[in-house]
């Protein structure tokens, strides 16, 4: 039988599937991308950050500055077997500010984590039952931690129609894994091996983009490629053996390569943009079958596809309800790894939001983003946990005339 228990943790994160490979992957995007299903790609606009193509910031003008943050709120469900638990998280997800460098050159720097592990559960079995009585052992197995990320990366718009970009991403963090196996009978002695791996590495994605004029509207076409990086780093592992009172009988050491690597990664997207409606689709697609995870290549290839849409009435309307703008998208994603020998969960969201406008005598450009998302965790075999997540995404964003030159006559 396995218990999932709530866990406060800094990371905003309550899974047990995030024991497996580097822990659950962070959407690497700011609150009003993630209200159209997560897409990035093939899409550009002025007045957001689109973390997802860094060909897109060449779309900044010259005199403004953006600047974005946001945090999000969660209930997660677990169901396995018949028996449910809920657990609420909330945490920080990103800051962001976005710039003109150059004539035609965007520039980003952001912060974000890259993957997240929290978890505490423990599962149960009767070792013994004779005439002597029932023995029982408990395992209790906890985690904490994952990578973060920092971004800074640019973009150029060498001709009108074509644009190109490039980030590069300090990643830092460390995994930290135990297992805590104990008997109900005193005279067996508890165990404890706690694995931990301190990593970083420096990852680059490289981004491109195409607008086609089609009248008023326009297409716009968009690729990204991220090649492989090594995570370097030092990790061990401790072995620790107590009896009844406490006491250490038995402690080992072991430092160990720290066998961990990011993927190739591939992306394809296309939006199209009319003046109030704008639509598009992304499929990514990263090679984690080629890299190690925990020293074996037994990681899973990762699709995803994600579908959105956005509209905005008029937004030189004085009407907050024409002004706003409104989202809605979908996504669905394959796992990156295996659960001992089993595939993870897939992964289906459908999301939804809108951005108000921050009106006020000096700008009118500012927004308030916020969505929510629905997010299932769909286990392939019966017995396996099946997680049921809806997440509450704010974010505020900045858009103001920094750069703007006073006229002086």
């Amino acid at each position: 039988m396995l218990f999932a228990t709530a866990l406060v943790a800094q990371n905003n994160m309550n899974s047990p599937y995030s024991r497996f490979g580097l822990g659950v992957l962070s959407e690497q995007q700011v609150g009003a991308d993630r209200a159209m299903g997560g897409i990035g790609i093939g899409t550009r606009g002025h007045n957001n950050i689109n973390l997802l193509n860094p060909a897109s910031y060449s779309t900044i003008d010259t005199l403004s500055f953006l600047f974005d943050f946001g945090f999000s709120l969660q209930n997660g469900n677990f169901s396995e077997n018949g028996k449910k638990i809920n657990a609420k998280n909330a945490g920080a997800d990103y800051v962001a500010m976005q710039f003109r460098v150059q004539p035609k050159i965007g520039m980003t720097v952001a912060y974000m984590p890259y993957s997240k592990i929290g978890y505490a559960f423990s599962s149960e079995e009767i070792v013994r039952n004779d005439e002597d009585g029932e023995i029982t052992a408990t395992n209790m197995y906890a985690g904490n931690g994952g990578l973060d990320c920092v971004i800074a990366g640019l973009g150029w718009r060498p001709t009108e129609w074509i644009s190109v970009g490039a980030n590069a991403s300090y990643i830092y963090g460390n995994l930290l894994h135990s297992v805590k196996n104990s008997y109900s009978d005193n005279t067996i002695y508890t165990r404890q091996k706690t694995y931990k791996a301190e990593l970083s590495a420096i990852k680059f994605d490289l981004g491109l983009q195409s607008t086609i004029k089609m009248g008023e509207n326009s297409l716009v076409l968009g690729a990204t490629f991220a090649p492989k990086t090594e995570l370097k780093g030092e990790s061990f592992v401790s072995d620790i053996i107590v009896n009844n009172a406490s006491e250490v009988q038995m402690a080992d050491t072991t430092e160990i390569e720290a066998p961990f690597a990011l993927p190739n990664g591939f992306g394809f997207g296309a939006s199209f943009v009319t003046e109030k409606l704008t639509v598009g689709a992304d499929v990514s697609y990263q090679q984690w079958s080629n890299v190690d995870l925990f020293g074996k290549k037994d990681g899973l290839d990762k699709i995803r596809v994600s579908l959105g849409a956005m509209y905005q009435y008029d937004k030189n309307s004085k009407n907050i309800l024409k002004s706003s703008t409104y989202r809605a998208g979908l996504y669905y994603q394959q796992p990156y790894c295996k659960l001992e020998n089993i595939k993870a969960p897939t992964e289906y969201g459908f999301t939804a939001g809108f951005s108000i406008p921050i009106v006020n005598r000096y700008n009118n450009r500012s927004t308030i983003d916020v969505s929510g998302q629905y997010v299932r965790m769909q286990p392939e075999g019966s017995m396996l946990m099946t997680e049921n997540y809806l997440r509450i995404n704010v974010g505020i964003s900045f858009s103001e005339r920094w750069f703007a030159k006073w006229l002086v006559e």
